[in-house]
């Protein structure tokens, strides 16, 4: 009886390890900003990116990207003028009603560092707001990221900007006196 105890657990054991899966990262959104200062009335661009689309099923074989779709969650203080669908991927943002920016590629792709998409914005006010994307894959099923593995994955997440106050034309003034002044002392001395 003990060696049939011990016989199925080891059988089991080798089940278990030959239907484990590998660890799963699944794939992750992020927002860069293309500018490092932004001052109230300054066009600028958030660039949104995928990384982690690496994983491999023994049944699909190596993941890859083959579509997104997303919401832009801005500040009332920002004006979004809209979004460049980047390449290789195909702009479908007017096939779908629900979604600001959507995209797709066939093949897919797989890597890190997938740049998806441009968005251009302007703010009007001083201060530091989060600006966002949002993928409600419980109510839309064309957002989200859609991977061969993982058919559809939420892509929310935010980044917080900075605005400052574009310099006052008196501090110009000020500053271009100053360097007037420096110009004049450096050629009088130069005689």
């Amino acid at each position: 009886m003990k060696k049939l105890t011990t016989l199925l657990i080891a059988i089991t054991l080798t089940i278990f390890t030959l239907h484990a899966k590998p660890a799963e990262a699944y794939p992750t959104t992020r927002l860069s900003l293309s500018s490092a200062s932004i001052s109230a009335g300054d066009t600028f661009n958030v660039d949104v990116y995928v990384d982690g689309v690496t994983d491999f099923d023994p049944f699909f074989g190596p993941d890859e990207l083959l579509a997104f779709g997303f919401n832009v969650s801005t500040p009332s203080s920002f004006t979004f003028y809209g979004a460049v669908v980047r390449s290789p991927f195909n702009d479908d943002s007017s096939l779908f009603l629900t979604l600001d920016v959507a995209g797709s590629i066939f093949p897919g792709i797989m890597g890190n560092n997938i740049h998806l998409a441009s968005l251009s914005f302007t703010s009007s006010t001083v201060g530091t707001y989060s600006l966002g994307i949002v993928s409600d894959i419980f109510s839309d099923f064309n957002a989200g990221l859609i991977t061969l593995i993982y058919p559809q994955l939420d892509m929310t997440t935010s980044i917080d900007i900075d605005v400052t106050s574009v310099p006052e034309p008196s501090t110009l003034l000020l500053l271009g006196s100053g360097l007037i002044g420096l110009g004049l002392i450096k050629r009088r001395f130069k005689r």
